[in-house]
């Protein structure tokens, strides 16, 4: 989102009668609003759960990190797999396809073993 986009949901946000906060979004910096139903949002990146020390926001980071590589993964593999229906014998795009689900594999179960799911 660009400067200008996320001044504009800033203003549209204070519109709707949300209060700018002291807080910051820790993933952009910009602050943060506190909307009329109590919820807490990033006019960069939409609703933020504030952290109660280091270790949750570690926490939190890494699994926006997980969600961003997943999103990016799965969407690489979806023009991957465009390609694919226009040559379905091509071996290189065979083998991208078989190196994209096996990364996703991979994230799976990094997040299974992931010490806040045991």
């Amino acid at each position: 989102m660009s400067s200008e986009q996320s001044v504009k949901k800033a203003a549209e946000l204070l519109k709707q009668g949300a209060t700018m906060l002291s807080e910051a979004c820790p993933l952009c910096n910009s602050p943060l609003y506190k909307l009329r139903n109590g919820e807490i949002v990033c006019p960069v990146h939409g609703r933020v759960i504030l952290a109660k020390d280091e270790e949750e926001e570690r926490k939190f980071q890494r699994e926006l990190l997980l969600d961003s590589a997943e999103k990016i993964l799965v969407e690489s593999l979806n023009g991957v797999v465009e390609k694919l229906k226009n040559d379905p014998m091509d071996s290189e795009v065979i083998m991208q396809v078989i190196r994209y689900l096996d990364s996703l594999e991979r994230l799976k179960r990094i997040r299974e073993s992931s010490p806040e799911k045991q």
